[in-house]
C-alpha cells in the first residue's frame, strides 16, 4: 500500500507524483495538438495554441524554453525542447511534417499520447 497523503484521487508521492502530473500535462497537450492538426491547422501554429491554453493563469512554467525554440527553430525542436518527444520521434515528426499528411501526423501525435499515457499505469 502506497504510502503519502491522498491527493485528488492519488497519493502524492514526492518524486512519482510529480512525474504523473507531468505526463498528464504532456498527454493533455499532445491529444488537443493531435486534435487541432487533425482539423487542419498548421502544426506550429496549433503547437502555439496549445502552448498558449497551458500556460494561462502562470501555470506550467516547462513550456517556456519550447515556445522559444517554437519561434526560432520551429515545430519539432519545440516538441523536443518540452519533452514532449524523444529524439527517434523527432525523426518521425520531421518525416510527417515534410510530407504535409495531417492525418498520419495527427495519428502519430496521437499514438504518442497514448503511449505516455500506458506508461503511466
Amino acid at each position: 500500500m502506497p504510502t503519502g497523503r491522498r491527493k485528488g484521487g492519488r497519493f502524492a508521492l514526492g518524486g512519482l507524483g510529480m512525474a504523473r502530473h507531468m505526463n498528464d500535462d504532456k498527454v493533455r497537450l499532445l491529444r488537443s495538438l493531435a486534435f487541432k492538426i487533425h482539423r487542419k491547422e498548421i502544426p506550429a501554429e496549433a503547437l502555439n495554441d496549445c502552448f498558449e491554453a497551458e500556460g494561462k493563469g502562470g501555470k506550467h512554467r516547462q513550456w517556456r524554453q519550447a515556445v522559444t525554440v517554437l519561434a526560432e527553430d520551429g515545430f519539432v525542436p519545440a516538441l523536443l525542447a518540452g519533452e514532449l518527444i524523444g529524439a527517434e520521434a523527432a525523426v518521425v515528426m520531421t518525416v510527417l511534417e515534410r510530407a504535409k499528411d495531417h492525418r498520419l501526423l495527427s495519428d502519430a501525435i496521437e499514438g504518442i499520447a497514448d503511449f505516455l499515457e500506458n506508461a503511466e499505469s
